[in-house]
């Protein structure tokens, strides 16, 4: 009996001690070297496959003691680009991942941002290359398999702030802030109005991206909808100067009088109706004023260099404003 129990506790006794060695080799790093190393596990990569690749990446000494500590610990791994070094234990780095303790990139979309500003800022954000992104908004198979009419992304990039993490596919990422903007008009009434206006959703995100542009408040958006919306009716040209800077792709450039002369698909100075598609991605506000006007008869509006405008019924009112806030505007400048 004692022979038995002696054996059994010396068999305890050397279990404990290979246990308290493994751990205490997966307390040690490889390394002094802190130097970042961002290793990205995709969704359904197994922990043999992750140890794997920590080993490759020279991260960590074995792949075998990862994988004893992972079953020891039963630890559940999470998908997720992560900032590792050589400096970090085995231990140190199932923790990490355990608790998913990964990158987040956040992106910003502001309203009137157009897929240019958004693609500066998925750079800018470490989330995708500029030019890739440009050539992904304009993807004919992608925007067919989004459901997207046009020829780019432009107006359906639902406005706001959202959080990134790279396990995820670039293109879902992109189909979620698309299907927050389908979102809107899945709702009765706003296709009730569309259909009595004639509308659909590219029509209606064209003319909200013409009132993001032209207006800075939410207050103004319905009048200058309006403004729209009753030239349309009257088969006036709309004149809306931000159409012009799309169409040139001059951003940064003051509007020149060969710019308003000259045409291009979206200078809605040299044709009547509806540029060929939204310039920026608009806001909530901007899609609601586009099919809900102000019930008022302005055909003009005027900047009052305060962010605000002056509307008009009338040219002759409209001149006379004109040449008011023009001359303020040139007097402030002296």
């Amino acid at each position: 009996m004692l022979r038995k129990k002696s054996k059994r506790i010396v068999i305890i006794t050397a279990l404990l001690f290979l246990v308290m060695q493994t751990l205490i080799f997966a307390s040690i790093p490889k390394d002094t070297d802190t130097e970042t190393i961002k290793v990205l596990v995709k969704n359904g990569t197994s922990t043999y496959s992750i140890a794997n690749k920590l080993k490759d990446e020279g991260i960590i000494y074995s792949s075998n003691l990862f994988l004893l500590i992972a079953f020891l610990s039963n630890s559940r791994l999470k998908a997720g680009e992560y900032d590792l070094s050589k400096n970090m234990s085995t231990i140190d780095i199932l923790r990490k991942l355990e608790h998913g303790e990964r990158n987040i990139y956040v992106l910003k979309i502001v309203e009137g941002f157009n897929i240019f500003n958004v693609a500066d800022m998925m750079e800018q954000a470490g989330i995708m290359n500029r030019d890739q992104f440009i050539m992904l908004a304009k993807n004919r198979e992608y925007l067919k398999r989004l459901g997207i009419e046009g020829d780019s992304l432009e107006g359906y990039l639902a406005p706001d702030t959202y959080h990134y993490s790279k396990e995820i596919d670039i293109e879902k990422f992109i189909e979620k802030i698309v299907q927050r903007t389908f979102k809107l008009f899945e709702k009765q009434d706003i296709k009730n109005i569309m259909n009595a206006k004639g509308f659909d959703v590219y029509k209606t995100l064209t003319l909200a991206s013409m009132i993001e542009k032209e207006a800075k408040f939410k207050e103004e958006k319905p009048l200058i909808s309006a403004v729209f919306h009753n030239r349309l009716n009257k088969g006036m040209t709309l004149d809306c100067d931000p159409t012009i800077i799309y169409g040139t792709g001059a951003f940064q450039s003051p509007i020149t009088k060969s710019d308003i002369v000259t045409y291009t698909p979206y200078n809605t100075y040299t044709f009547k109706g509806l540029p060929k598609g939204p310039i920026c991605n608009p806001d909530k506000h901007s899609i609601l004023a586009a099919l809900y006007p102000a019930p008022v008869d302005y055909l003009y509006f005027v900047s009052k260099n305060d962010g605000t405008h002056v509307f008009s019924k009338d040219m002759k009112t409209h001149n006379h404003f004109v040449t008011m806030y023009q001359r303020s505007k040139n007097s402030k400048k002296q």
